[in-house]
C-alpha cells in the first residue's frame, strides 16, 4: 500500500519530548490504514536523538513507519525541506517536535485533503493548543491569544491568509510546494521561515482551510523569560521577513513604541521586574508588549542586551 501522508518533524535536543510526539502518532497510525509515514530530521542535535528514536521504533516494531534524517545544525527551513523531499507521501504534514497529536488529527488531514478539499492549491490548519499545564497564569492566557490568534479563527473575525502558515500543525499536498517553491533556507532560526513560504505560495494560489478538529497540544511551558526569548529570535529573522516579502509582519504601532529612543534600558530593566512580578498577578498586556518589543528590537540588533532578559 502507497504512502498517502508523510509528517514532517524537524527537531533539535529534545529527544524526551519527540518520543511523546512519536508516541502520539503511532498511537493513530491504524486509524488511516497505516498509510503514512513519520520523518524526522535531527538539526544538529547534541542529544542521543537518533538513539532514542532507534529504540522506539525497536520497541514497537514499527521500522516502515519511521525514518530518521540527520543534518548539520542549519535551522528548521532546511529541515523541512529534506523532509519534504525525501517524502513519499501525496500529503506532507509538518509537526513540531513539541507537538503531541490528539485523536484524530491525522485522519483530519487526510480525509480533508483526499476528500474535502482535493485541490491541489489547499492547505489544512489544524489547532495547536498550549498544555493546560502551562496556561495557568494571566500572563500565559494572554499570551496564547496575542501570540496564536486562534481565537480570531473559531470566532470567526479572519480568515486564516498567510500569517496563519503555522508550521506545527499544517498539511498540503507536496506537488504544490515542488511546483512553487520550498522554504527559504537563508532563514536559519525557527521564526518567520513559515509565514515567508505562506506568503510566496500564496501569490501562486495557496488557500488555507481551518480545521479546529485537527487538534494537538502544544507542550511549551510558557512565562515572561520564554516569551522574551521567543521575541529575540523573531527579531533575528524580521528584517529578512520584511525583505523578501515586503511585508509587514507587525503592527506598526507596536514596531514603531518598542524601537522609540524611549525605550532604554534604564527604562525596561524595572519594567522587565514590574512585568516578571505581575505575570502570574494580573493581565497587564500593554506592560507586556513593552518588554516583549523591546527584546524584539534586541534581536534586531537596534537595543542593547539586558543580561536579565536575555
Amino acid at each position: 500500500m502507497s504512502v498517502v501522508l508523510s509528517i514532517i518533524i524537524p527537531t533539535h535536543n529534545r529527544t524526551t519530548l519527540l518520543l511523546r510526539v512519536l508516541e502520539s502518532l503511532y498511537n493513530q497510525s491504524a486509524e488511516i490504514g497505516n498509510r503514512l509515514e513519520i520523518i524526522v530530521v535531527d538539526d544538529g542535535s547534541t542529544e542521543a536523538v537518533e538513539t532514542g528514536v532507534n529504540a522506539f521504533i525497536e520497541e514497537r516494531k514499527c521500522n516502515a513507519l519511521i525514518r530518521y534524517f540527520h543534518q548539520v545544525s542549519s535551522g528548521p527551513a532546511a529541515a523541512r525541506n529534506l523532509g519534504i523531499h525525501e517524502a513519499r507521501g501525496d500529503v506532507v504534514l509538518f509537526l513540531g517536535d513539541d507537538i503531541i497529536a490528539l485523536p484524530g488529527l491525522l485522519q483530519k488531514h487526510l480525509l480533508g485533503h483526499t476528500i474535502e478539499h482535493p485541490d491541489p492549491n489547499l492547505a489544512i490548519l489544524g489547532m495547536a493548543e498550549l498544555a493546560p499545564e502551562f496556561l495557568q497564569t494571566p500572563f500565559a492566557l494572554w499570551w496564547k491569544r496575542w501570540n496564536f490568534r486562534y481565537h480570531l479563527l473559531l470566532e470567526g473575525k479572519r480568515n486564516p491568509d498567510f500569517s496563519f502558515f503555522y508550521t506545527n500543525n499544517l498539511s498540503l499536498k507536496r506537488q504544490f510546494l515542488l511546483d512553487h517553491g520550498v522554504f527559504d533556507e537563508s532563514f536559519r532560526y525557527a521564526a518567520y521561515e513559515d509565514g515567508e513560504l505562506g506568503a510566496r505560495l500564496t501569490k501562486c494560489g495557496l488557500r488555507i482551510i481551518f480545521e479546529p478538529a485537527a487538534q494537538a497540544v502544544h507542550y511549551h511551558e510558557i512565562n515572561l523569560y520564554t516569551a522574551c526569548r521567543r521575541m529575540l529570535t523573531r527579531g533575528k529573522s524580521y528584517d529578512l521577513f520584511v525583505q523578501k516579502t515586503g511585508l509587514l509582519g507587525l503592527s506598526r504601532i507596536w514596531s514603531f513604541i518598542g524601537a522609540g529612543p524611549w525605550m532604554h534600558p534604564v527604562i525596561v530593566r524595572p519594567l522587565y521586574r514590574l512585568a516578571d512580578k505581575l505575570q502570574y498577578r494580573t493581565n497587564w498586556g500593554f506592560l507586556y508588549i513593552l518588554v516583549l518589543m523591546y527584546c524584539f528590537n534586541v534581536g534586531r540588533g537596534q537595543k542593547p542586551t539586558l543580561p536579565e532578559i536575555m
